[in-house]
């Protein structure tokens, strides 16, 4: 009998053995297939079924559906016959040989030791967990990508032991294969981008290594904010260096030239009229000859850019190196050009413009360095093209900006005619010429500390200028200087040159007025490169008065923005929202905005030094006050929208907003605060805190405090949650009761129409009260938020209260309503709450039922990861460790912990302190730690007065006090109560990592 295919790998596809498609009628009724395809074998309830799919259904309508989809079901899969079915009265379930499940048979390989099980398995991941496929049910949803998680999870185990075989046996191709595909699957996997770069180079293909690190620390610097670790950057390094040397000389490309290239090209060209024999013909030339100039200076910090534009222009003839004002395109350019020589038997020649005013003088200038007149009856770019036709040399065109139009008129008529000729041209803006290849010229690197090539140009000019100049204890200083200079080279050697009067701490602590400060170059440079002002004022002078303007108010935006933004912000007067868009392409072209793409969504930002420019010019224009209140307003609605979208399904969508637009959003509600525009500030601080305590981001929490008696006297319509907030941050400062006045005041506003129902309060309290020992208040709080209609949103007071109610020692009620509890905020649609409502509910089974409370542990972590909630996913980690020392296998929770406890040492939420420290209490006394618990405890009730919050601890605690005796407990308990926040988090780190050794676990392999 032939038999189905279901594929749930890559997406959903269902088919017969023999290729034939099974069409399915709904997609609703493919959902019910996948999740009983994956619970082969188990009897499912129906009630449960018709919930998971049509939860917003009643309960007879959500049922009729159900069988309606198992009857199309059966009909799809009639093939296989009744017994595919396993159906009573109130279950059904799929047989576990009714289907060949891609998904099944891809778990029972990857368990399987073996290489080749190991690759059967890899070669049946072809995507994640029904990629792609989607329903309008949301339980259904969440169900999916847990197990989207889970199986992406194995895969990329099975992928990183498959590159550990094929890396040590030798076997190359596949190695990059399986690499590609694990780099695909989890972009910031460091190690693999580093055996990827060894792969590489062991297949002799050092550019693409080469190239291969470059994309690791691109993503590693904007996805995490870090630089590749000292292995990779060594390996960088030797690659570098086996790059330069296989490098072809100019020796090797002169030998590669016939004897007399004369005999076959030259002797049969015209005569070249009114070329000046200063550049004799390739057949005469001994040495390439040129008119570079020497340069007094050495060249630092750009072997990588010398590297890659020295790559773009052996395949193109012409290159254009563009950036801002006195970022070093001149410098790389010469320095190129110089490297590149012996490619160029006629030699490297440099045409500076930068002085030329006249565009109709451009061809002129090129004229004069040849020694060119002009021919008859041929303009002088013709005559300047005919008379360089036959030669192989490279011109350098240098700041071209002024005269764009000119020069590229001139470049055309050079490639066209002078097949041999190749053009290298430095501009603040492209050329738009066919054929022209752009390399973006960046700003030195700054990271790194002390060996960061911009920290060792402002060095070396600095003793440059005092030869006893040392870095001494100003290390930090002077890297700090080089940061906020963007990297640009011409202000760091500005910078620099202020070390015969000035220390490197006087010198940051006025880059405030920068353009004041920088100023004196030397005078063998241009007059506009003697001043930071005079370099960013040059280019500022070449643009149109709307791109001025557009440039002027862009400055108000701190951290980036997008189109959007600077549509509402950037447009005015004569400035249309439409032209917006175009005048920001202009800007970027000509190097003043930087552009960042992810996905489809396109992010604009300015280097600070043009930045502060632009604010300066945005004062002289008398539109400070006018764009920064716009710039409020638009944030101020932009957080209403997405506070919307952070009470809804879509919460990971609002946090990386959120990450995104913070330093934005700090601007806006400072200027709104700094300006009593109360209604701004209030809609600011009443939106984001929320989102961010999640995201553990601490500064928001603190702005509602900072308005809340402005807003109260204003009888803002925000006060309530305001004053919750406000709760949370006394609460998070030690102060107890100044935190209960807030929260009883916001409560006391429930029921008065002018205000927003601040119904979390209630949460509030039911904290305070349960960290100061009074579980039956904080069961009473909890109760009392949960009944209240405004909770029936996010039900996020009801998701709680299976906790509250067993530390209130109701443990039946608790257990009892728990999954109930459970089921209706999943109905509500918010991760956060149904997150909140696993963790409750996996407190409340965690003594009498472990299984039970490590499977709602485990599906709560699963929704904190999918949705970004951080501060849950910190709190639930260690639970779960705890519950999986029972079962005997913590160590995978326990590799995940290093990196949680890393970003809970940046919170300073009270709340999250005493989750995370109690859970890290259970688990270490589990693991037969007793020390390390008695030192957590001590930590402990430094933050609270009370252990009753969670159940199981006051008994734990005794195990460890009776295990190491009163004195050694009291001593380990004194030791914690001593340690800082950050010595907690260190401390706790530290003892993971002892832990996981001691289990032959080492977390490196994580």
């Amino acid at each position: 009998m032939a038999k189905a295919n279901l594929a749930l790998l890559g997406g959903f596809r269902l088919q017969m053995d023999t290729g034939e498609p099974i069409p399915l009628a709904t997609k609703k009724t493919a959902a019910l297939l996948a999740y009983l395809a994956l619970h082969p074998g188990d009897a499912q309830a129906r009630p449960k079924l018709a919930a998971l799919l049509w939860g917003d259904h009643v309960e007879a309508q959500a049922r009729d559906s159900l069988r309606q989809a198992l009857s199309l079901l059966r009909k799809a899969l009639s093939h296989a016959g009744p017994d595919a079915w396993i159906a009573h009265e109130d279950t059904i379930g799929l047989a576990p040989d009714a289907l060949s499940i891609d998904a099944r048979a891809f778990e029972d390989l990857i368990r399987k030791p073996g290489v080749e099980s190991l690759e059967r398995a890899i070669g049946l991941y072809r995507g994640e967990f029904l990629d792609g496929f989607h329903v309008a049910a949301p339980e259904f949803e969440n169900w999916a990508a847990a197990e989207r998680q889970r199986f992406r999870e194995l895969a990329l185990e099975g992928m990183a032991k498959l590159l550990d075989h094929h890396l040590s046996a030798g076997a190359i191709e596949r190695g990059i294969h399986i690499a590609t595909r694990l780099l695909a699957a989890d972009p910031l996997q460091e190690r693999v981008h580093r055996t990827l770069m060894e792969l590489y180079a062991r297949q002799g293909r050092q550019g693409a290594a080469l190239r291969q690190y470059r994309t690791c620390a691109e993503l590693l610097s904007r996805e995490l904010g870090i630089e590749p670790d000292a292995q990779t950057k060594t390996l960088h390094r030797h690659l570098l260096r086996e790059w330069n040397r296989t490098q072809p000389t100019a020796a090797m490309v002169r030998s590669a030239v016939p004897e007399n290239p004369a005999s076959g090209i030259g002797d049969e060209l015209p005569a070249a009229d009114g070329l000046n024999r200063s550049i004799p013909p390739s057949i005469h030339a001994k040495t390439a000859p040129g008119n570079l100039p020497v340069q007094a200076t050495s060249f630092l910090g750009r072997d990588k850019d010398l590297a890659r534009a020295g790559g773009i222009l052996s395949s193109a003839r012409l290159v254009t190196l563009t950036g801002p004002g006195g970022i070093g395109k001149t410098r790389l350019a010469l320095q190129l050009a110089a490297k590149m020589r012996g490619n160029y038997p006629d030699g490297t020649w440099l045409v500076e413009l930068a002085a030329l005013n006249d565009p109709q003088a451009t061809g002129h200038a090129v004229a004069d360095v040849f020694g060119i007149t002009q021919q008859e009856g041929k303009t002088i770019e013709q005559s300047v093209a005919h008379s360089l036709a036959g030669r192989s040399l490279l011109l350098i065109l240098d700041n071209c900006e002024h005269l764009i139009d000119a020069i590229a008129c001139l470049a055309r008529e050079i490639l066209s005619a002078c097949p041999h000729v190749s053009l290298l041209a430095t501009s603040r803006e492209t050329l738009m010429v066919d054929g022209e290849r752009t390399y973006p010229v960046a700003p030195l690197e700054c990271g790194g500390g002390i060996d960061a090539p911009a920290v060792e140009l402002f060095v070396e000019r600095a003793r440059s200028i005092e030869p006893s100049f040392e870095l001494n204890g100003d290390a930090e200083t002077v890297c700090e200087i080089c940061r906020r200079l963007d990297g640009i080279p011409l202000a760091i050697e500005l910078a620099a040159a202020r070390t015969r009067s000035m220390s490197p701490s006087q010198i940051r602590d006025r880059l405030h007025e920068r353009f004041r400060l920088l100023t004196s170059g030397t005078r063998r440079v241009l007059k506009r490169h003697q001043t930071l002002r005079h370099a960013v004022e040059w280019s500022y002078d070449l643009l149109s008065p709307s791109e001025q303007a557009v440039l002027s108010r862009a400055s108000v935006f701190c951290g980036g923005f997008g189109l959007e933004a600077a549509e509402r912000v950037c447009s005015g007067g004569d400035i249309a929202a439409a032209d917006v868009l175009y005048l920001l392409d202009s800007l970027v072209r000509k190097s003043l905005l930087n552009v960042k793409r992810a996905g489809n969504a396109v992010r604009y930002s300015q280097l600070e030094t043009i930045r502060q420019f632009a604010e300066e010019r945005l004062a002289m224009l008398g539109e400070t006050e006018f764009v920064r209140r716009r710039h409020a307003q638009f944030f101020a609605e932009d957080a209403e929208t997405h506070h919307r979208l952070w009470r809804s399904p879509q919460q990971l969508m609002a946090y990386a907003w959120l990450d995104q637009e913070m330093d934005n959003l700090r601007a806006a509600f400072r200027w709104a605060s700094s300006q009593d525009d109360i209604d701004v500030a209030a809609r600011i601080a009443s939106r984001i805190p929320g989102m961010a305590v999640l995201r553990v981001r601490s500064e928001p929490l603190n702005w509602p405090t900072e308005i809340v008696d402005a807003a109260r006297r204003a009888g803002h319509r925000r006060l309530g949650a305001l004053l919750t907030y406000a709760a949370i941050r006394a609460w998070n400062l030690g102060c107890v009761h100044e935190a209960t006045l807030y929260a009883e005041e916001a409560i006391a506003l429930i029921g008065n129409t002018n205000f927003d129902p601040p119904v979390w309060a209630f949460a509030v309290l039911a904290m305070i009260a349960s960290r100061q020992g009074n579980a039956d208040s904080a069961a009473k709080f909890s109760r009392a938020g949960a009944e209240h209609p405004a909770d029936r949103r996010e039900r996020q007071c009801l998701a709680t209260l299976p906790f509250y109610l067993a530390m209130a020692g109701a443990h039946e009620e608790a257990m009892a309503i728990a999954d109930g509890v459970v089921d209706k905020v999943a109905a509500a649609r918010t991760p956060s709450s149904l997150i909140a409502a696993l963790f409750s509910k996996g407190r409340a089974f965690s003594k009498a039922d472990p299984r039970s409370a490590l499977d709602a542990f485990e599906k709560a972590l699963a929704h904190a990861r999918t949705s970004g909630n951080r501060y849950w996913e910190i709190v639930i980690i260690p639970a779960v460790a705890e519950l999986q020392v029972r079962s005997g296998d913590p160590v995978k929770t326990l590799r995940a912990l290093p990196r949680m406890l890393e970003i809970w040492g940046q919170s300073t939420e009270i709340g999250l302190a005493t989750l995370t420290t109690a859970t890290l209490i259970l688990l270490f006394e589990r693991l037969g730690h007793p020390t390390v618990a008695a030192t957590l405890s001590g930590a402990l009730f430094q933050m609270i007065p009370s252990t009753s919050f969670f159940q199981e601890l006051p008994e734990t605690l005794g195990r460890v006090r009776h295990v190491l005796g009163d004195g050694a407990f009291a001593e380990a308990k004194r030791r914690g109560a001593a340690m800082t926040h950050r010595e907690v988090v260190d401390y706790a780190a530290t003892q993971v990592q002892h832990a996981l050794a001691a289990m032959g676990a080492s977390n490196a392999r994580a």
